[in-house]
């Protein structure tokens, strides 16, 4: 089950349609496109956007995000790749935030996430 609490929210303004499915829950960057990578990364869409509007960004907090690949570790560091997804971190990689349940590729989980001040995890 996934589930969100405390979080903090921002607004950019889309520069790019996210109504589409694929977007809710994925990164999006602080020019308001779904994020590639962690660069200029701004948080998780929480609200659906049209191009041109204000769209809601969780940039910290436990919140649902989108699982791009498998996550076999609970607790286990996780970065942003292609499209926005969430995947585990690899070691001198950027990390994003820390997965709060094992997942499959797809899958919706929550996560810690901090967008704040994204660090270079160490590796296991």
């Amino acid at each position: 089950m996934t589930t969100e609490q405390r979080t903090e929210l921002m607004t950019v303004t889309a520069a790019q349609d996210l109504t589409v499915a694929d977007a809710l829950y994925h990164a999006v960057t602080l020019a308001g496109t779904i994020a590639a990578n962690t660069s200029r990364i701004g948080g998780v869409l929480r609200y659906r956007a049209s191009s041109g509007q204000q769209a809601s960004l969780i940039y910290e907090g436990i919140t649902k995000v989108m699982a791009g690949a498998a996550v076999t570790t609970l607790g286990y560091p996780l970065t942003v790749t292609a499209s926005g997804w969430f995947i585990a971190a690899s070691s001198g990689g950027a990390s994003v935030g820390r997965a709060l349940s094992a997942a499959a590729s797809g899958d919706l989980i929550p996560a810690i996430v901090d967008f704040s001040n994204i660090v270079a995890w160490g590796g296991v």
